[in-house]
């Protein structure tokens, strides 16, 4: 397969690139320059929609990563706009170049926990894909605005939209903050504790492009890791930080984490390999 990824020079894209690169075809498109020279690099910016057009050409798959990764540095409006009109220009693009798979790197901001301002809190326990989203900020109110684009672009014509909904992905490269974060745990509530390391949404992404055609034309999966990152109990930390929710499934035990990847495993058969720890290993 011929697979083009936006963002291939981002820390979670070098893992990907990397990765698929050893059984595709794999070329970049990135703002930054890319870590290989063996790849080929297309120096190209998401709101710029003549240029993606021209480089959109003879690829199977787009792996959409590319984007503003949280709203803490960049203004509001900067986010929303890079995020949503890069998705909206990637999915026009490859539309209209024919590419089959377009998968979208979509986030657990989408719930509105991560960033929210107003106090909320989730409805049940474990959350699933059934779970009402209520983002508050431009970068949640980004990706499920990147999600609708990707299920209208379906509907319209016949390329399939994969959105993996990951939560904070963590690499070896800084697993100084998560320790820092581990010791804080409780200032990070509103990010449920939720992770995943970044080979497994390689891999999640990897099992997506092998199960191709078996899978919807649209579907929205979130991925996770198992256990939440602070190795507490899940049923604690939800009386004392979260105690308006009362919907907890029986057999939620453990420090398993408060979101469910189940229908991706059902799907696509994916499954959690790494835990927190596998990081300071």
């Amino acid at each position: 397969m011929k697979i083009l990824v936006t963002g291939g020079s981002g820390l979670v894209g070098r893992y990907v690139v990397d990765e698929l690169a050893k059984a595709h075809t794999v070329e970049v498109l990135d703002l930054k320059p890319l870590h290989r020279l063996d790849i080929r690099f297309h120096r190209a910016d998401v709101l710029d929609l003549p240029a993606l057009l021209s480089v959109v050409k003879g690829f199977d798959v787009v792996v959409h990563l590319a984007g503003i990764p949280h709203p803490l540095k960049d203004p509001a409006e900067q986010v929303f706009r890079v995020n949503t009109l890069g998705t909206f220009h990637m999915l026009e693009a490859s539309a209209s170049s024919g590419v089959k798979q377009f998968i979208f790197m979509s986030s657990e901001s989408t719930l509105g926990f991560a960033f929210s301002t107003k106090r909320h809190w989730p409805e049940y326990i474990p959350i699933d894909e059934r779970h009402p989203l209520r983002p508050q900020d431009a970068y949640g109110l980004s990706k499920v605005t990147g999600e609708v684009l990707c299920a209208a672009t379906t509907r319209k014509t016949e390329m399939q939209t994969i959105c993996l909904r990951a939560p904070w992905i963590w690499a070896p490269e800084e697993k100084e903050v998560y320790k820092r974060l581990i010791d804080e745990y409780p200032q990070w509530y509103k990010n449920l504790w939720a992770f995943i390391h970044v080979l497994d949404v390689v891999r999640a992404i990897q099992l997506v492009l092998e199960k191709g055609s078996h899978l919807p034309e649209h579907d929205v999966f979130f991925l996770c890791a198992e256990q939440n990152w602070t190795g507490k109990d899940s049923r604690a930390l939800l009386k004392e930080f979260y105690p308006e929710t009362k919907t907890i499934a029986q057999g939620f035990q453990g420090s398993l984490s408060l979101i469910s990847s189940a229908k991706a495993r059902r799907a696509f058969g994916f499954s959690p390999k790494y835990k927190a720890e596998d990081i300071f290993s």
